[in-house]
């Protein structure tokens, strides 16, 4: 492990701390693990290559990696990481456009994400064409274009870690990715102008993907504080692009015929349409955590002394441990914190 990060990165999450999130004790948003009495932040989670290669290869890659992969899975090792990521309800976020911490994803797990987006975006095609007859930016080869660019970075930041790559490379990633991220973020928006908020879901997750690229790009370039502008700028436009995203207001806005109202078909309806909402909800609260959650990872790095690109070094270099811990303050590995 990269310098002083040896002595200060762990490599296992705490056993007491595993027991404290299975208990209620504690909860984990998105990077940061923290006291649900208290609210206090103990320590902070970041991805590792090891994550990356689990998530991206075979039949593991898949999102039924939360419920059944560590009864079929045969290697202990594998078997072991599986269970942290399980422990820790951390499996469909590590599969989401927003990373654990700082995405440091190879171009295989990138490439999922983006396909996993994309597969979105032509679930709302037919929707999308009749809006898009008057916006420039929703048309579909613009959109595809797009994502073509989103796969590119993904490769660029690959070969940028290559020893021959300069600083160069990682300042126009930067660039590049900002400016895909707001193609992405203005794409969303025009829908919600349509009324057809749900529609613009895909491109928020885009957007998320794209202005993540930028934070690790700046981060790798040794431009920590523009990292960390980077990430705060990300979620106060994931926060207002997900304003409108709210259980009550999408069933009514999508409830049945008036005529019915009152009425027991009408109430059947209604509940079914909520519990459809409530996984897009779910999604949307947890997306905005996460990426509250790393502006805390990145100021607690800042806090101590620790460069971004160290930081990064350490989580593409572990291939063993899905997940990397920093502790915040005084930490007592066998139990309680001060």
């Amino acid at each position: 492990m990269i310098g002083s990060l040896a002595n200060t990165l762990l490599r296992e999450i705490p056993g007491h701390l595993l027991a404290g999130v299975a208990s209620g004790e504690y909860r984990v948003s998105g990077s940061i693990i923290q006291s649900v009495t208290s609210g206090r932040i103990v320590g902070h989670l970041q991805e590792t290559s090891a994550l990356s290669s689990l998530l991206s290869s075979g039949p593991l890659g898949l999102p039924q990696l939360a419920l059944e992969a560590v009864s079929v899975v045969q290697n202990e090792q594998i078997k072991a990481a599986i269970a942290v990521v399980q422990s820790l309800q951390v499996a469909n976020l590590a599969l989401s456009g927003i990373s654990i911490g700082v995405s440091i994803a190879g171009t295989a797990l990138l490439a999922r994400r983006i396909a996993r987006v994309e597969q979105k975006v032509d679930a709302i095609r037919p929707g999308l064409a009749a809006i898009a007859r008057g916006i420039e930016g929703l048309r579909t080869e613009r959109i595809a274009e797009d994502f073509t660019r989103l796969r590119t970075l993904a490769d660029q930041v690959e070969e940028a870690w290559l020893p021959s790559a300069t600083h160069t490379e990682w300042t126009a990633i930067a660039r590049d990715s900002h400016f895909l991220a707001d193609s992405f973020e203005r794409r969303a928006r025009d829908l919600d102008d349509a009324s057809d908020r749900l529609c613009g879901e895909p491109f928020v997750d885009a957007y998320a993907l794209a202005s993540g690229l930028r934070i690790t790009a700046r981060l790798a370039a040794g431009q920590d504080d523009m990292a960390r502008q980077a990430a705060t700028a990300r979620t106060h436009t994931l926060l207002a692009l997900g304003e409108p995203v709210r259980l009550g207001r999408l069933a009514l806005a999508a409830s049945p015929d008036h005529d019915l109202a009152a009425t027991p078909q009408w109430q059947e309806r209604m509940d079914q349409r909520t519990e459809d909402f409530r996984t897009i909800v779910k999604s949307a609260r947890e997306r905005e955590l996460a990426a509250a959650a790393s502006v805390e990872t990145l100021e607690e790095l800042a806090r101590q002394e620790i460069s971004g690109r160290d930081w990064l070094e350490a989580s593409r270099s572990e291939d063993s441990s899905p997940l990397l811990f920093l502790p915040v303050g005084p930490f007592d590995l066998q139990g309680e914190t001060p």
